[in-house]
Order: C-alpha cells, then structure tokens, then sequence
C-alpha cells in the first residue's frame, strides 16, 4: 500500500496515482481539503482511517511508502463536523473552547496530526518529501545555498522607504515576497504576488513606514532554470524569458501569445553536487530550484520549493516524471 497526503484538485498527485495502478499498487489519497477519510483508531497495531465512501479502513501503518506531497491531513479528517452553536455554560460564553484559533478542538488535532505524519514517516522504508518541510523559509535557505558556494541575489529588507536610496541595493532593483506570497481565487478574480521591477528615484524623498519589505538586486539573466530534484537526480529546463519584456522580470507573467521557449538543460555538475549539499542540509529528498544563468554565465541560486512541483518541466522536456515518482515509490530507486 501507498499514502499519498494531498488536496483535492491536485493534478500530478491523480497522475502518479494512475501510473501507480497502472503497476497494480494499491493507493491511499488522503486530501486535507475534503472528509473522503476519517481518523478511526489508534492502537498498539496502527493508525486507523476509514473511506467514508467505501466503508474501507486502512491501517496506515502498513503503507510501504509515502509521498508528502501537501499537508494531507486536517481537522476535516477527525471531526464530523465543524461546531456552529456558541457554548454556553452557567451563563458563560465559553465557545472560544471549541471555536477558533484557541479551541480545545484546533490543539487536539495539532498533536493527533504532528504524532500520526511522524508515525507514518518513520515506518515507511521510502518516502518522497517530509511531513515537516512543506514549507521553507527562504532567507534561511538563502544561508544555506551560500554556505554550500553557491552565489545568491544581494537583498535588503527595510522598513521605510528612506531606506532604498542610501541601500547598498543597485539602482534598479526589484521587491520580493518573503514568505510564499499570495495565491488566491476569490470569486472570479485571481490574486497572485509578483516579483516586480523599480527604480530608486521612485522612491526618492518618502519617508513612509512599511511592512519589513525585501529589495533585491536585479539579476541581467541569459535564461532562467527550473529544476527538478529527486533523490540525487535533476531534471532541469531552461526558459528564455529574458526574450519578451511581459516575462524578462518575473517568467510568471506568461504570454500565451508569445510564450516563452523551454527546453531541456543539463546543470553543470560542479553546480548539480552544491544544490544535493544543499538538499541534504534541509533534509529533503525532493523539491523544485529556481536558478538564473547571469550575462557572465554564472549560476544564481534563487529558492527552493520542497513541496516539488515539476509539471511544467516535465512536459515541454518529456522528462516523464510521473512514472519516475511512481516508480520511486513502488521501488526506492530510480532507474
């Protein structure tokens, strides 16, 4: 058996699910997103959850493998349902005990979660991802590449726009998200952060306080590379995004009219063994690098997305991935 920890409508998660069945593997898809299953028993033989669909339970602790491609598990998964009525006792409004951020409820399933991913991580002999690394902090991983020689963006982060002027920060530079940014749908309407280009002059004579915000360096790039990393193999792409003013800055800003040329690409190897170090230090086996290649050919170490998405290097360079994931979990190698 198989445990894949997912969402709902992720896409590459149903196409290694339909290789692994291809293969005759039996597969597990838990979503943290929908009550497909719920929790069921812990006992000294394993963790119980059961599909409420099929009335199936499944020990989870006899899963051979697992890939932690999203967070998987939630409070979705324990309960039957979310408590709407207010909790009053003696006259006492006391539903901040089973309602919101505080509740009884919310720290349970923190623990019930944290003790069952470990669980099941430390029992199956391969596991693509970690339970605990779904995100990263990318100034620490920042650190990281440089301590493993690899070159990075020289950034600031600021709290007043005086700050840019006097920066060690070039005249153009361009403002980035610390964290992850923002992806969200609401109603018809997409918002997602960019990466963005300005000038210093832009900002001349505002004293004006801000959120801790980060400036960086802008990169004059040959190309962009997106490579994929599983278990000491990189499956790497170029993009000529430097081509099309609409993507020069930020290649998300896809021209579907224009769209950018792909192809596959092979990392110097000098630079391939620097990201494994950096791999091993995070304690990942998998993940998705975002590099440039500068005007002197140099390699600039961006950041690392350890959850791996690898969709769109997969499919403009044939790398066939899914069957290389599938088979990873049937096997533990890759062939």
């Amino acid at each position: 058996m198989i445990i894949i920890f997912s969402t709902e409508n992720e896409i590459s998660t149903s196409d290694v699910i339909y290789r692994l069945k291809h293969h005759g593997e039996e597969v597990i898809r838990i979503n943290s997103d929908d009550d497909t299953f719920k929790f069921s028993l812990i006992n000294k033989e394993g963790i119980y959850f059961k599909n409420t669909r099929t009335n199936k339970t499944y020990n989870l602790l006899e899963a051979k493998s697992c890939w932690w491609r999203r967070t998987g598990i939630s409070m979705k998964n324990f309960i039957l349902d979310t408590p709407k009525e207010d909790f009053i006792a003696n006259e006492l409004d006391l539903s901040v005990l089973i309602k919101g951020r505080k509740s009884l409820l919310r720290s349970e399933t923190a623990d019930l979660k944290e003790y069952i991913l470990r669980r099941i991580y430390e029992n199956c002999k391969i596991n693509i991802g970690s339970p605990w690394r779904y995100g990263l902090n990318k100034l620490e991983v920042l650190d990281i590449a440089q301590q493993h020689g690899l070159q990075t963006p020289d950034y600031e982060i600021i709290s007043n726009l005086n700050q840019i002027a006097p920066s060690g920060i070039k005249n153009e530079f361009v403002t980035k998200s610390i964290a992850e940014g923002i992806y969200e749908v609401i109603g018809n309407n997409s918002f997602y952060t960019y990466t963005e280009l300005h000038k210093k002059e832009d900002f001349a004579g505002n004293d004006v306080n801000v959120f801790p915000s980060m400036i960086m360096n802008i990169i004059d790039k040959k190309m962009e590379i997106r490579t994929f990393y599983l278990d000491g193999h990189f499956y790497s792409m170029a993009i000529m995004s430097q081509s099309l003013n609409q993507t020069k800055v930020d290649f998300r800003k896809y021209s579907d009219s224009k769209p950018n040329k792909c192809e596959t690409y092979k990392l110097p190897k000098s630079v391939e063994d620097k990201l494994e170090n950096v791999f091993k230090h995070l304690q990942l086996n998998c993940g998705s690098v975002d590099l440039i290649v500068n005007e002197n050919n140099e390699y600039v170490f961006l950041e690392i997305n350890p959850v791996g998405q690898y969709a769109m290097t997969n499919l403009p360079c044939n790398y066939n991935l899914d069957e290389v994931i599938a088979k990873y979990l049937i096997h533990g190698i890759i062939e």
